[in-house]
């Protein structure tokens, strides 16, 4: 029993740190340093997949991104990340050095493609501007937003001239 144990371990750490290496160039916040995870409980496995689910007051850190979830659970595949996917209500996530920040139902993150997909009452800011929607995608690579509204909703956006981002960051005109 303890060599399961010790195997489950392995594995999720194994996860952790592929994720590290497949992420996004730093130009999109993700890939600086290790991955660091916190949660209440962990439940990993690596057959008949590879994954790791963390619940709990789920927090988790690479760089200057934080992530903060009730679940977050990372699927792989011969060790590489395929998928890790954060659900809370909300789930929420800053990117310090990309001044961006926002929430939704759930957050998918693809490292093969960086993208970060945030679902469900979806809300993204980068400074004062804001964009929302059912449906975000945050390209890493390209810094592009893609927004998609439920059906009989639409998109909303709030953008500020560029002296009004500057004063609401604190920096002078």
């Amino acid at each position: 029993m303890r060599h399961k144990g010790l195997f489950f371990l392995l594995i999720t750490c194994a996860a952790a740190s592929a994720w590290a290496a497949q992420a996004a160039t730093p130009k999109g916040g993700l890939g600086k340093g290790p991955v660091h995870i916190s949660a209440d409980s962990l439940h990993a496995e690596n057959q008949p997949r590879q994954q790791a689910v963390y619940t709990g007051k789920v927090v988790m850190t690479q760089g200057d991104v934080v992530i903060n979830a009730q679940t977050l659970t990372i699927d792989a595949a011969q060790g590489k990340i395929q998928k890790a996917t954060a659900i809370g209500s909300p789930v929420t996530f800053t990117m310090s050095a990309a001044q961006r920040h926002g929430y939704g139902n759930t957050l998918v993150y693809l490292p093969d493609s960086a993208e970060i997909i945030l679902t469900g009452n979806a809300h993204l800011w980068q400074e004062k501007n804001e964009v929302s929607g059912e449906r975000i995608v945050y390209f890493l690579q390209d810094q592009q937003t893609r927004v998609t509204a439920a059906p009989g909703q639409r998109v909303q956006s709030v953008f500020y001239p560029a002296a009004a981002n500057r004063s609401a960051s604190g920096q002078k005109p």
